[in-house]
């Protein structure tokens, strides 16, 4: 209350408004998730496409010529994470659950599929995974890999997104992950809010977030550190280990609604569950948001970005170029 006197007094009182809109500003990116649950519309006609089918297959060989190329396919490659894993064996259904690759509208599939209602999942609707989980217990590697070559053959697959847009500060809306907060803020206040604006969330109690450069220099620096990094930001590379699971459809949330419906029809499912369409997101679209925030970073920032997601962008042939042409210097 102090700097608000001191400013009236000295008749700062146009100051004292413009620090009121900078910090309307960086509150209003802050604000916690809508969350919206629509019937989504699948395509009528599917079968046959010659399309659809040669880009499946492409991306199944994109993949495995990654795999070769660094020789992740052998034996001496990296063990198959099959804790992330959601194996729906009366279905034929095996999938890899990426973090903010359409995972709260497949989390909805998956639980209906186990016999959740649907008044009971929107009863719960922030705790999908944790529901899915008590009808979806992890495996071990043996049991999954047992899972996928038991006849006849599951579906198994996975969605993608470009990793630059799967980044969000998940730590920023969940109580849990206050101590997350100050640690990302205390370790480069540098990044952080001007201090006019600090001082003024302050003053009206606004929760204080990490600025969106602190959280991707904390994910930067535990990456460096090889330090294990949060399942919501770890690279699809790790997550889902497509160069020791053999997938059978590579999805993409850029051609989701075909994609899904290419997966309901393979497996059987498409009459027993409604597509949903769960959106979490600020408003606007994922991407236009993305790019907000993206070009708030630097170029060393984004080049980091590209080293920690090099295999993600590589297998799934997404571009980093755009968000490295607008980072400043």
């Amino acid at each position: 209350m102090a700097i608000i006197a001191s400013l009236l007094r000295k008749g700062s009182i146009v100051l004292l408004l413009l620090l009121c809109v900078s910090l309307h500003k960086h509150l209003k990116t802050m604000e916690p998730k809508k969350m919206m649950v629509e019937e989504a519309a699948l395509p009528t006609k599917l079968f046959p496409n010659q399309g659809l089918e040669e880009r499946l297959t492409h991306r199944r060989q994109r993949v495995n010529e990654v795999c070769r190329k660094y020789g992740f396919n052998t034996s001496k490659g990296q063990a198959i994470n099959s804790k992330e894993f959601l194996v729906n064996k009366e279905h034929g259904l095996v999938w890899c659950n990426v973090f903010k690759a359409a995972s709260s509208s497949w989390l909805w599939h998956f639980n209906i599929l186990a016999g959740y209602t649907e008044e009971e999942l929107l009863e719960n609707i922030n705790d999908p995974l944790r529901m899915a989980r008590e009808k979806y217990p992890r495996l071990d590697a043996q049991a999954l890999c047992a899972a996928m070559e038991s006849p006849p053959l599951p579906v198994v697959f996975m969605i993608a997104r470009h990793p630059f847009i799967r980044l969000d500060k998940i730590a920023s809306y969940s109580p849990p992950y206050q101590n997350l907060r100050r640690r990302m803020m205390k370790a480069h206040p540098e990044l952080g809010v001007g201090t006019s604006v600090m001082l003024l969330g302050i003053l009206f109690g606004q929760r204080q977030y990490p600025t969106f450069p602190q959280f991707v220099q904390y994910v930067l620096d535990r990456y460096r550190a090889k330090l294990p990094l949060n399942e919501h930001w770890e690279s699809m590379f790790k997550y889902c280990t497509p160069c020791q699971a053999n997938f059978t459809v590579f999805a993409k949330v850029e051609t989701l609604a075909e994609d899904s419906s290419y997966i309901m029809n393979a497996s059987g499912i498409q009459g027993l569950v409604k597509p949903r369409f769960i959106n979490r997101a600020r408003e606007g679209s994922s991407e236009e948001v993305a790019k907000h925030f993206l070009c708030q970073l630097t170029k060393r920032q984004i080049r980091g970005l590209i080293s920690l997601y090099k295999y993600d962008l590589e297998m799934f042939e997404y571009d980093a170029k755009t968000y490295l042409n607008c980072a400043s210097d």
